[in-house]
């Protein structure tokens, strides 16, 4: 019965139009697999144009992140100083305006507010009200005024606009009242250079400056402490051509429209290739709603035909070529078979097998490029197909089917895990598996390959008795991968791990350590005198060096060890064996290499470490605090001279957060007077005269009394407090000096300390201070500026012409603590230096050591050789004064004569001082 009805249908499938069907179905089938694949390749064309994109809308937004970068740097300018003259501020932002390749930053300037009935809103004017009013050249009207006071390129339009109120305009009055109301960034449309570039759209970022900290400043008191606005102005076309123009070299066209308010949109960018649009409707095209510092610029891009003619269709072409191919052999196959009817019971099981699940499968594996293998289990062959063994380099005959043959080309580190999912196949525990690893090619060389494959018949056990599956080559994919790693892990400098890898493998070793109870050692080192390299010999060379010192650190550990450069000249050694023999010994072998020569191109330089350790988790228990604790450490080498290695310790924590703490009090110290002077008595030991006094600065904090200058001058050269409180010690001392030179000499000089980070100061302030001070003949030689060695060892040309400067107004060099440092004869002889004063750590032996005598004695022969004069630190005993005066040395200074006193007390021990003198 079964039989009988299968007939009509043995006839149906004998029938001629059967081939017909098939070859209609095989070409349905490829014109279905080639428009998928069409729409596949469009798509991830798609996907480059919104990556295109989004790209382009990131680096607008990192473009303009850098500019309120340099307006917060020029604020804190602003913060960190009491006045900023016209020079220091072309200084500071001179990097910026000159800095090449950015066409779109066309001024950075600082805008004065005045307040008529406020004068402490115009007392620090460099230039008088008036005469700012008449430079004005425009009347101004009302009390409020907002004069551009510097503005930086000096540029033909900028020197328009400089003195001009910026009040005068209503909109950008509004938008400079918002931000100094308000205490934040505002972003303005508007700008004073609108009439004179009027092709030209340019928007001003503008930020408000306080005279004082924001936060301490209540909201309704803000105008009044308002000293003015830094403000940057920027080509808004330019800007975008910079951020764009990389995109716009892949065909991607963009268009830039800014919201104004009750005026639509306004155009602010078209690309300039106009004529590669489309004549109609792009394929692809997108828009990005920016927001820009509270205003929305509507970013829109499309594609071009040179993008859209990009579209990889070749792949979808090979699969439409090969399936008419396979169609028409199908339909040809077909049409055979059908015209054979003697031979039916042949054709029939061919058509059986040719409609099987197994070569509908296969053909589709064939149409994607696929190399393709049969396993016969049982039989242990394997046949491939022509693309599986071209893809490793064999022609059709070359490679056997022995499934060993295509095993042993595993990579050995793949090999494990490899077999042991294949293994689970032929086992019957998984039906497929697909995973990747490297094969050997013909040549050797080894190719990255994606392995997929699925069990295709099982026997009643369950064993595996034929295998089918695919090989693809990936090996382009991975070193894509490969490329994107290492630059995001990688220094590109010196090849070593960077600090996204550092702080990943650190991640890891912390969470092992939490589990095994382990310890891990940090090493974080600075290089002792890199900027000097740097400076001397170039960036070039600079960079050669960091080189070196990597590689020589890489040879510093070992398997327990690694290695990673941070940044600039600092390094960080993570060392999973935290035994302290161990740790002690890389450090030392760190020091001991980096301490020896670096052979740079023409010359050779020498650098030296401080290294700072700290182990976890005995030190910190995050990741966070390791790495602050280990700074401190390195600091604390610092500290001792560089060139050695320090432990953490919790006193280091507590030190650094007493830093802290009295840098903040330093700045309410310098607005709250608490800082006072004494004066210590400096005698001419062959006269017993008087006639000179060290001014020593003293904080008088309010909480903890007075604080000895050894625990805040540092910090104060740190935050750079040291030039405003360097400036009041100057002014301080020398009125106090000029009351004396009334009352006990005309000829009274006072010494007083100037700090090397106080010549960092611009030099014309400098020029400005001695105008001011010593402004007559009658006060030369009224100050002596005492320097340390340490300045003439760091020395530039600034540095010369200050010190040349101090000498033509009269004012005399002494040098501090000599004998302590690194200066020799060659730099006494070339800087204009008029005492030498000898540390107290000589003067304090000189009764019971004969080489301090030696050596004090040499100091005073020299200066005097060289036409200078000597002034001996710490005299404590009336046997010292009698050595250094028969050394011939000719001031004295310490606590056999008088502590440092306060000007009334100093007075009163002067007179009783001379009237001793009278008495003997």
């Amino acid at each position: 019965m079964f039989l009988f009805e299968m007939a009509p249908l043995r006839q149906l499938l004998m029938s001629r139009w059967i081939a017909g069907v098939i070859f209609s179905g095989a070409m349905l089938t490829t014109f279905l697999l080639w428009i998928s694949e069409r729409h596949h390749a469009e798509a991830l064309q798609a996907i480059q144009f919104k990556q295109s994109v989004d790209s382009a809308a990131e680096e607008i937004h990192q473009r303009l992140d850098a500019y309120r970068h340099i307006l917060k740097g020029v604020e804190q300018l602003y913060t960190s100083s009491e006045h900023v003259s016209a020079d220091e501020f072309k200084l500071y932002v001179d990097d910026f305006t000159e800095r090449p390749g950015d066409a779109s930053l066309s001024a950075i300037g600082f805008i004065k507010y005045i307040h008529l009935q406020q004068p402490q809103t115009f007392r620090d004017l460099d230039v008088p009200l008036d005469k700012l009013l008449q430079l004005g050249g425009q009347a101004f009207k009302g009390e409020e005024l907002a004069p551009i006071l510097y503005v930086e390129p000096r540029n033909d339009t900028n020197r328009e606009v400089l003195l001009k109120n910026t009040f005068g305009d209503a909109d950008i009055r509004s938008d400079l009242l918002l931000a100094g109301d308000d205490g934040r960034l505002v972003m303005s449309a508007h700008s004073m250079v609108d009439d004179l570039l009027p092709l030209q759209k340019h928007y001003v970022l503008h930020a408000p400056v306080y005279r004082g900290k924001l936060l301490d400043i209540p909201s309704h008191d803000r105008r009044r402490m308002l000293n003015g606005w830094v403000f940057l102005r920027f080509d808004v076309a330019a800007l975008l051509r910079e951020a764009l123009s990389p995109i716009e070299q892949r065909h991607v066209h963009f268009d830039v429209f800014g919201s104004v308010a009750g005026k639509g949109q306004k155009p602010l960018y078209h690309s300039d290739a106009e004529s590669q649009l489309h004549t109609l409707m792009a394929i692809y095209s997108v828009s990005h709603v920016l927001d820009i510092n509270g205003q929305e610029w509507n970013l829109r891009a499309r594609s071009t035909p040179g993008f859209e003619k990009n579209i990889d269709y070749s792949q979808a072409n090979r699969i439409g070529v090969l399936g008419i191919f396979l169609s028409m052999l199908l339909g040809g196959i077909a049409y055979f078979a059908v015209m054979r009817s003697q031979t039916q019971q042949a054709l029939e099981k061919f058509n059986q097998e040719f409609n099987t699940s197994e070569q509908r499968w296969m053909l589709a594996l064939e149409s994607t490029g696929d190399g393709l293998w049969d396993w016969y289990v049982p039989e242990s062959r394997i046949v491939y197909s022509d693309r599986w063994k071209g893809m490793l380099g064999f022609l059709p005959h070359e490679f056997d089917h022995q499934p060993g043959s295509w095993h042993k080309r595993i990579h050995e580190d793949d090999y494990p895990a490899a077999m042991a999912m294949l293994q689970q196949v032929l086992d019957g525990e998984r039906d497929h598996y697909a995973m990747e690893y490297r094969m050997a090619c013909k040549d050797g060389s080894w190719k990255w390959i994606y392995d997929r494959g699925m069990v295709f018949k099982r026997d009643d056990e369950g064993k595996s008795l034929r295998v089918l599956g695919t090989l693809a080559d990936i090996s382009k994919i991975k070193q894509s991968e490969e490329a994107v790693w290492q630059y995001a892990n990688v220094d590109t400098l010196t090849g070593l791990p960077n600090r996204r890898m550092f702080f990943d493998r650190l991640d890891q070793q912390l969470r092992l350590v939490k589990h095994n109870s382990h310890k891990v050692a940090i090493i974080f080192l600075d290089l002792d005198r890199f900027k000097e390299v740097n400076d001397s010999q170039g960036h070039d060379q600079g960079d050669l060096l960091l080189k070196q010192a990597g590689q020589r650190l890489t040879q510093c550990i070992d398997e327990n060890g690694l290695v990673a450069r941070l940044g600039g000249d600092e390094f960080v050694l993570m060392l999973t064996d935290a035994h302290a023999a161990y740790v002690e010994d890389i450090a030392q072998k760190v020091i001991d290499s980096l301490s020896t020569r670096f052979k740079l191109e023409n010359t050779h330089a020498y650098v030296a470490a401080s290294l700072g350790i700290a182990i976890f988790p005995d030190d910190a228990s995050n990741k966070e605090d390791l790495m602050k604790r280990v700074d401190q450490a390195m600091y604390a080498s610092k500290q001792k001279g560089g060139n050695c290695f320090t432990y953490f310790t919790p006193r280091m924590q507590e030190h650094a957060e007493n830093r802290m703490l009295l840098s903040h009090d330093l700045h309410m110290a310098i607005n709250g007077q608490q800082f006072f002077l004494e004066y210590q008595p400096v005698v001419n030991l062959q006269t017993s005269a008087v006639l000179k006094a060290e001014a020593l600065i003293r904080w008088q904090h309010p909480v903890k009394g007075v604080i000895p200058p050894m625990e805040f001058i540092s910090i104060a050269e740190d935050t750079l407090l040291i030039v405003p409180i360097g400036e009041w010690v100057f002014k301080t001392a020398i009125e106090q000096c000029r009351a004396w030179r009334e009352t006990i000499n005309p000829d009274f000089q006072v010494a007083i300390n100037k700090s090397p980070v106080q010549f960092a100061a611009e030099y014309r302030r400098q020029q400005d201070w001695l105008k001011h001070i010593l402004n007559g003949n009658n006060e030369r030689n009224m100050v002596v500026v005492e320097i340390t060695e340490r300045l003439l060892l760091d020395a530039n040309s600034q540095v010369s012409e200050r010190l040349a400067l101090y000498q033509q107004a009269g004012v005399q060099v002494a040098l501090d603590d000599f004998g302590t440092g690194y200066s020799s004869l060659s730099y006494l002889k070339k800087f204009p230096i008029d005492y030498v004063k000898i540390d107290r750590s000589f003067v304090r032996e000189l009764e019971t050591s004969t080489e301090d005598e030696a050596l004090c004695r040499a100091i005073i022969m020299m200066a005097h050789s060289l036409g200078m004069q000597v002034i001996a630190e710490g005299i404590e005993s009336q046997r010292q004064l009698e050595i250094l005066r028969d050394m011939g040395c000719d001031h004295g200074q310490g606590y056999y004569f008088s502590k440092p006193l306060q000007p009334d007390d100093f007075v009163t021990w002067l007179h009783q001082w001379q009237q001793h003198l009278v008495a003997q």
